[in-house]
């Protein structure tokens, strides 16, 4: 692709529009991985449709189907106005020895679209060629639905295509009709610095760029998700591999160092950023602070979370967009007030006394 292409991603009363020259947006993260949990999730999803900056999207990336309920995306597009997201594979059956029937992962992701689902992540990437590529790796694969799909693959002996490739064309149809955006996931993003930017790497975003060019010719929207940790020099050399995609970015972090254990909300945060002066993030997933510490993120880290994401958008859209007119509104507020403390109606604070320079 040439041109860097932009995405429509439809919610109940409008469309978010992602890629070059749009406003960089945020989703946010909910998902179950026991029934017991889905209360508290429910709760997430009012909170952050009531906050006054809050995600254009949210994600479901439940593990289970409530039993009596709504899923979690329905209940996005029921109370909120932003666009769901959902990954099919994580509710399809699965056999002992990790198979999937590729025909109910087809009835998953066509009930997720027809439901109103505007953003679908599929993971159609594994090969046996990548995985031989990644074994060599310190942690060959960190992706939990491309882990999924490579489990299936290998109890198969890979002796057929993944279960996303043999239903992608039908796949592709019901994305056409049901105007659902296609995000082809990360199934070999690194798991740590260390491996950023490796062969299997580089040959799963190569493999991604060609899908993309294939679905997109069907009129279908797409966007890739990449590349999960990178130290910073390594963030600069895949943005050189992602834009020439033509396609919309959705960083997996980046997470440019593998210590932030607890803080990766930050890190996150910082990786987006410079993989967003790049050119290559359009579309921010919010990390929260429990990303690799085995908790189920509350409601007050994923608001914490999203406010990291958006702050990482504001510089992005400051850079690329030379948007500098919500810098300006507060900059000219603080020089009127004669003091730095937005909204404070006397001069002064606390905090400088008579010391206060302004």
């Amino acid at each position: 692709m040439s041109e860097r292409c932009t995405v429509h991603i439809r919610a109940p009363s409008r469309s978010f529009s992602a890629g070059p020259g749009c406003r960089t947006l945020v989703m946010a993260l909910v998902g179950a991985s026991h029934s017991r949990q889905i209360e508290e999730q429910a709760r997430k999803i009012r909170t952050l449709s009531d906050l006054p900056h809050g995600p254009e999207i949210i994600s479901d990336l439940s593990l289970i189907t409530p039993d009596d309920g709504p899923p979690l995306w329905q209940r996005v597009l029921r109370e909120t106005s932003a666009a769901a997201a959902c990954l099919p594979v994580y509710t399809v059956a699965r056999t002992g020895e990790g198979r999937i029937d590729p025909s109910e992962l087809l009835d998953v992701a066509v009930e997720q679209m027809e439901g109103g689902v505007g953003l679908l992540t599929i993971h159609p990437t594994p090969s046996r060629e990548i995985q031989e590529l990644a074994a060599g790796r310190l942690v060959p694969c960190t992706s939990r639905g491309g882990g999924l799909v490579i489990a299936d693959a290998e109890s198969r002996g890979w002796k057929e295509e993944n279960a996303y490739l043999q239903i992608l064309p039908q796949l592709t149809v019901h994305a056409r009709r049901n105007r659902t955006v296609l995000s082809l996931g990360a199934s070999y993003r690194s798991a740590n610095i260390f491996d950023s930017g490796d062969d299997a790497q580089v040959a799963e975003i190569s493999a991604q760029a060609r899908l993309a060019r294939e679905i997109g010719s069907q009129g279908v929207g797409v966007i890739i998700e990449s590349p999960g940790h990178a130290r910073p020099k390594d963030i600069k050399r895949l943005a050189v591999l992602l834009r020439a995609t033509g396609v919309p970015i959705m960083p997996l972090g980046p997470i440019p160092t593998d210590t932030a254990i607890g803080q990766d909300h930050i890190s996150s945060a910082i990786g987006a950023t410079l993989l967003g002066l790049e050119g290559c993030a359009h579309i921010l997933a919010a990390v929260t602070r429990e990303e690799h510490t085995g908790g189920i993120p509350s409601v007050e880290s994923t608001i914490e979370a999203v406010a990291a994401a958006r702050v990482a958008a504001r510089v992005i859209d400051l850079d690329q967009l030379d948007d500098d007119e919500p810098d300006l509104t507060v900059a000219t507020a603080r020089s009127s007030g004669r003091t730095c403390v937005v909204g404070k109606r006397s001069r002064g604070c606390e905090r400088c006394a008579k010391a206060c320079p302004l």
